[in-house]
């Protein structure tokens, strides 16, 4: 039963609001483990019932696992009030942010036909980019990462990592909003291609490879016909899969010719499908990974961001 439910922080409730989902109390008898319900989804959690788990020094609460998109979507409004709250550590902070990011871009994937939410996504991604630069209160992400590959998750990871990253690199903070909004976005055009197709276990056929490769121009296209997004979010969109050497696509750019939100988009990218779980592929661990994106993909890379990528991996580990 207890893999059932997942721990939330009590200092994440806030007073006279509706969670949106039951919330239980754990408690232990006959040396069994038992959840009780204590709040109902439909009923204001008030300030009696904060006073209460305070004066028996009850610090969490539990929701139901299924139930995490619901609590997710309640925290998504707080998320800036929720970093810089101390009463949370900084491990649960962590993956409130990551599961807040995870929730708004499966909302996307599942759904395509509601459209792309920039302001959900614009705001996630400056309050993330703010916490990074000041670095008031560090958040572990780089430990919560997600290694079961789903494309929403992947793009979780590749916004994550590009965000750390850009800090190391020195970029300014608009230059890391605007740059992280188009790594949560880069495979946004997979919402267009099948999912047999995107998830199958063997290797595609030279027509379905087509069709993936599409994933490029597609994200463009939904990109440009939605409001709000500044031109340089684009390129990691347009560019991810450009390679150093001439020979990626959709434009076959070589050198120079690719941005630098390309060049890093590029190395974040296969790092991350590298270490994680695919149907058709287990995950490397990161040294294996760096070693076949050296070794085995020689050329794809810009020498100086990937030398880069490698110290910087080795800074936050």
């Amino acid at each position: 039963m207890s893999k059932e439910y997942m721990s939330v922080p009590l200092s994440t409730i806030i007073v006279d609001t509706k969670v949106g989902c039951d919330l239980y109390l754990k408690s232990w008898e006959n040396k069994e483990i038992n959840y009780i319900l204590y709040c109902d989804e439909k009923k204001v959690f008030n300030q009696d019932k904060i006073s209460g788990l305070i004066k028996n020094k009850i610090e969490s609460l539990y929701i139901r696992k299924q139930d995490l998109k619901i609590y997710s979507k309640y925290l998504e409004p707080c998320l800036k009030e929720i970093i810089e709250n101390d009463g949370i550590g900084s491990v649960a902070k962590a993956k409130i942010v990551y599961d807040i990011a995870k929730n708004i871009m499966e909302d996307l994937f599942c759904d395509p036909r509601s459209g792309v939410p920039v302001g959900r996504i614009k705001n996630w991604v400056s309050t993330v980019a703010d916490t990074i630069i000041r670095d008031v209160h560090p958040l572990p992400l780089i430990d919560i990462l997600s290694f079961d590959y789903y494309t929403y998750t992947h793009s979780v990871n590749v916004a994550v990592l590009g965000l750390l990253f850009s800090k190391y690199l020195d970029l300014k903070l608009e230059r890391i909003n605007e740059f992280g909004l188009g790594l949560l976005l880069h495979d946004v055009g997979k919402t267009h291609i099948g999912y047999d197709i995107l998830n199958k276990k063997g290797k595609l056929t030279d027509k379905e490879f087509v069709k993936v490769k599409m994933h490029v121009e597609l994200g463009t296209k939904i990109l440009s016909q939605t409001g709000g997004i500044e031109e340089a979010s684009f390129l990691p969109v347009m560019q991810h899969h450009e390679k150093n050497n001439g020979k990626g696509y959709p434009q076959g750019l070589r050198g120079n010719a690719i941005h630098q939100y390309g060049k890093i988009a590029a190395i974040i990218d296969v790092y991350d499908a590298l270490t994680t779980r695919r149907p058709y592929c287990d995950a490397r661990k990161p040294f294996e990974a760096l070693k076949i994106m050296r070794d085995e993909i020689r050329g794809s890379f810009d020498e100086k961001v990937f030398t880069e990528f490698i110290l910087f991996l080795n800074q936050i580990r």
